[in-house]
């Protein structure tokens, strides 16, 4: 297998269509597809094919919901008749051409229908890599799903059914693959938040890390949490991050720019190395060198993966914090089936918490 030892990643920043009706996915895939062409003429040494470049580009990563978009109000019936997709499918077939065709690695997000699942009203928050051989070769179920926003589970909602179909290795919910360009771990959105997600791929060795997707007001100043937080995953882990974005959500109740952009790549310094400081399409990239990486792995100083003291970092996680199997039984067809206000109510209960003097709302 011929190896990349340095490469050009790529982040799609895509306009997406809030899908209301199936043909909105066609739309919103037609469009990615034109997006993928034009990559290479937006590297600095910019080029019209994909190959003749001393780093050509291998990697392409879109945003979290690529094809769909998202609204939080959408109801469960509605993702089953108009939103979920197959992986593989014709959608991924259509991307998977794209992939022979440039001979590149394509990654992106999608609300699966697996048939193995969706029999019991299960679907997932699925990020897939797509091979230049146009084979599906990687597939991570979103963990961190967000309990105000969605209705897809996580695999820690159903655990013991998951753990029987898959295992309970650590690459069983965090999958790092080994490919031509290096060892590339997923995590999306929310998984951001929590760094034992990150965490969880930097361990098994990953190298490149894809991160799309967050929201305001966690991008604008003052927060910009994704800024910290992509830029933390890269340091802490010694890896790239390639942080796909949506630059604007159409047909939506939300404001347009609800998603500002600010699609980026991170080294292992933790440095940008490339922003796309504004809303709207792009397509911004960086070139990924995996010997240096390498190189730099070998130096003891700051190399914190190998600075792990387990012994006692494991204390932290004895306790049952968020319930596994929480939806063992049924899927969350409503919003209101997921209270993480439960847990508070037991942090306040353990004096892990000091409740105010006057609690926000009756029922906690």
């Amino acid at each position: 297998m011929k190896t990349y030892d340095i490469y050009t990643a790529v982040a799609i920043q895509s306009e997406i269509k809030a899908v209301e009706k199936r043909e909105d996915i066609r739309r919103n895939l037609k469009r990615s597809l034109e997006l993928i062409d034009a990559a290479p003429q937006v590297q600095p040494t910019a080029k019209e094919h994909f190959q003749g470049n001393w780093a050509p580009i291998k990697l392409i990563s879109f945003p979290e919901f690529f094809i769909t978009g998202h609204e939080g109000h959408w109801p469960f019936d509605h993702y089953i008749k108009e939103v979920l997709i197959e992986i593989p499918g014709e959608e991924t077939r259509l991307v998977a051409e794209k992939a022979k065709e440039h001979g590149v690695y394509i990654a992106a997000c999608a609300l699966e229908r697996d048939p193995a699942w969706i029999k019991d009203d299960y679907f997932f928050n699925t990020h897939f890599i797509i091979s230049p051989k146009g084979e599906i070769i990687h597939k991570y179920r979103k963990f961190t799903v967000a309990t105000h926003y969605e209705l897809s589970v996580s695999p820690h909602d159903i655990y013991d059914k998951y753990v029987a179909m898959y295992g309970d290795s650590l690459s069983s919910f965090f999958p790092v693959t080994e490919t031509e360009i290096g060892k590339i771990g997923t995590i999306t959105c929310m998984d951001g938040h929590t760094p034992e997600t990150a965490r969880a791929l930097g361990v098994q060795g990953a190298e490149v890390i894809l991160h799309p997707g967050l929201i305001e007001p966690c991008m604008s100043p003052p927060m910009e949490t994704w800024q910290m937080m992509n830029r933390m995953r890269a340091w802490e882990n010694i890896c790239y991050v390639v942080s796909a974005s949506w630059g604007a959500l159409l047909g939506a109740r939300r404001p347009k720019y609800f998603t500002p952009g600010k699609a980026m790549i991170a080294n292992y310094n933790g440095v940008v190395t490339a922003y796309a400081d504004y809303p709207g399409e792009a397509i911004i990239s960086s070139v990924i060198n995996l010997e240096e990486l390498r190189r730099r792995r070998m130096d003891p100083s700051r190399n914190f993966p190998t600075l792990l003291r387990n012994e006692v970092y494991r204390k932290i996680y004895e306790p049952v914090i968020y319930p596994a199997n929480q939806f063992a039984k049924a899927s969350p067809k409503t919003r209101a089936a997921r209270d993480p206000r439960l847990t508070i109510k037991d942090f306040v209960a353990k004096g892990i918490y000091i409740a105010p003097e006057k609690m926000p709302t009756d029922d906690l």
